[in-house]
């Protein structure tokens, strides 16, 4: 099933949620994820699972929809390569200016589980969360949120 979970950050937000078309049609799962008024939506999968998902019109529709796009592909259950992990970095400021300006950012991979929950409990660290609180919160939201401890390793800033 298509969901998008939020956590509520100041007058902004971050979610997360599974590929559009990976559980339904992608048409219906776009037109869902563009009324949550996302500004920005960040692809942690790869070119070749979105192929799979139906979802290789996701940059173009987002565009269109006047939405960034970017993607960081990692590979399922793992953890951002050296240059994967350098485009993160370069991205944390515009997601950091977006949220904090009031507006929406949402991750997503194949599940909305394990990649897009790494780099969103990344970014709840980077916005000054504690460990702690960002995982209790994020797995109250997406409990299969982080499903390996090489990602969690990762998130909390040890990878």
């Amino acid at each position: 099933m298509f969901e998008i979970v939020k956590i509520e950050i100041e007058s902004g937000f971050v979610g997360l949620c599974p590929m559009p078309g990976k559980f339904s049609s992608f048409d219906e799962d776009f037109l869902q994820l563009v009324k949550e008024l996302p500004q920005v939506v960040v692809t942690c999968a790869t070119q070749p699972e979105m192929m799979a998902c139906s979802a290789t019109r996701l940059p173009e529709k987002l565009y269109n929809s006047e939405i960034k796009w970017f993607q960081i592909e990692v590979d399922d259950f793992q953890v951002p390569d050296e240059f994967s992990e350098e485009k993160w970095n370069s991205l944390l400021p515009i997601l950091k200016e977006t949220i904090f300006g009031g507006g929406g950012v949402i991750l997503n991979c194949v599940g909305g589980c394990g990649r897009s929950g790494m780099f969103l409990m990344r970014l709840l660290l980077e916005m000054g969360w504690s460990r702690d609180d960002a995982l209790e919160r994020l797995r109250k939201v997406r409990p299969c949120a982080i499903e390996t401890d090489q990602q969690l390793f990762w998130a909390f800033g040890n990878g």
